[in-house]
């Protein structure tokens, strides 16, 4: 084949093109986009454990022992299942005394053991979270902490989230491209952040605590979901 015959192939194939291969972006609009709801939540999930001192560490692992088990048996009462109770922490240490080593440096004196366990509950029946509370302070719990408010299936309003962040994106980025004399072109990247937020855990912690009559009182709240959307689309060349 001849340089005349390939130059006029060359040619009758770029006259070819239809006539959308020939647009091109010329520029980018990048907007946020925010889509936030409020939700009760319905679980709870709470941190308690009971801690025991003595001399030897197999009598303060006794006095420990026996503690978690008349709390797990006020937790059945209250009708908290076995399966939404889970050993978070176990720990055996020495208690240290030191002396004052202003005269002559001395090595810190043991004089006994401490036994802390904890464990994670997970309350599905928000109605009895006061009461689940005073069980617990009542079966001997000195260690209670982290009181969180959860939602079993968060998927469906994290989704909903999602679209309203996206669709105030969308029409942020057409209202700037309108007044501009164009329109928007194909997505150039989308990223997300946000999630949930909710109230501060609820601390309850003392060396001792006294047995109580009623019902801890508590407030769930609600839970607000936002999601952030950034989002840069291409301009089209008209």
């Amino acid at each position: 084949m001849n340089k005349s015959l390939i130059a006029l192939t060359t040619l009758l194939f770029l006259t070819a093109l239809p006539a959308g291969a020939e647009e091109t972006n010329t520029g980018t609009i990048s907007v946020s986009g925010t889509g936030s709801l409020s939700a009760a939540p319905d679980m709870a999930i709470l941190s308690a454990g009971v801690e025991s001192r003595a001399k030897d560490a197999k009598s303060a692992l006794a006095d420990n022992n026996d503690k978690m088990a008349k709390l797990m048996a006020e937790l059945k009462k209250a009708g908290i299942e076995e399966k939404n109770i889970q050993t978070s922490n176990f720990n055996i240490h020495p208690q240290l005394v030191y002396p004052d080593s202003s005269t002559q440096p001395r090595a810190p004196e043991v004089v006994g053991y401490v036994v802390s366990n904890r464990a994670t509950l997970r309350i599905h029946d928000l109605g009895s979270v006061g009461t689940v509370l005073t069980a617990l302070v009542n079966a001997g719990a000195n260690d209670i902490s982290g009181l969180n408010f959860d939602i079993s299936n968060k998927d469906e309003l994290l989704d909903e989230a999602r679209k309203e962040a996206l669709s105030d994106a969308r029409h942020k980025a057409e209202l700037y491209a309108k007044q501009l004399g164009t329109d928007l072109s194909s997505l150039q990247s989308l990223s997300e952040s946000g999630g949930f937020r909710s109230p501060q855990p609820m601390m309850m912690r003392a060396a001792k605590m006294e047995a109580v009559d009623s019902a801890v009182p508590v407030a769930k709240g609600e839970m607000e979901i936002t999601i952030t959307v950034n989002a840069s689309w291409f301009l089209k060349d008209d």
